[in-house]
Formats: structure tokens, C-alpha cells, sequence
């Protein structure tokens, strides 16, 4: 019985390193395509943030397939 209580708040911490990687991979994967969105705006100098927007909406949706992703293959 003890064993389990062992395990238990290092499987906790391991869930919450991981948990937390997954975040910090959404961060960077929208911070990365929304700035290059940007930067071609800028370099278009376009009124509107036309490839911001297109590439921000973009790098969402591959964030949240990433993160499915992740999460299936946790539970196999």
C-alpha cells in the first residue's frame, strides 16, 4: 500500500511537467507564427494584418492537433 502513496505525487509531478510542456509548445508555436504573420504584414506594408490573422488562426489549429495528439497517445 505504501508503494502506491510513493507514486502517487511523483506521477503528479510528471503529469504536471508534461501538462505544463504542452502549454509552453502552444505559446511558442502561436508567438512563432503570428510574429512571421506580422513581420510580412510589415514588409507588405499592408493597412490590414491580413497574414497575421491567416497564420495566427493557422497556428491554433495546429497547436490544438498537437495537443490531441498528445493527449491520445498519453491514454494508450
Amino acid at each position: 500500500m505504501t508503494n502506491q502513496q510513493d507514486n502517487q505525487p511523483k506521477k503528479q509531478a510528471t503529469n504536471f511537467a508534461k501538462y505544463s510542456g504542452i502549454a509552453f509548445q502552444m505559446l511558442a508555436t502561436i508567438g512563432l507564427f503570428s510574429f512571421v504573420g506580422y513581420k510580412i504584414d510589415e514588409h507588405r506594408e499592408s493597412s490590414k494584418f491580413i497574414f497575421t490573422a491567416i497564420l495566427g488562426l493557422v497556428s491554433v489549429i495546429i497547436s490544438l492537433y498537437q495537443v490531441v495528439r498528445s493527449l491520445n497517445k498519453d491514454n494508450n
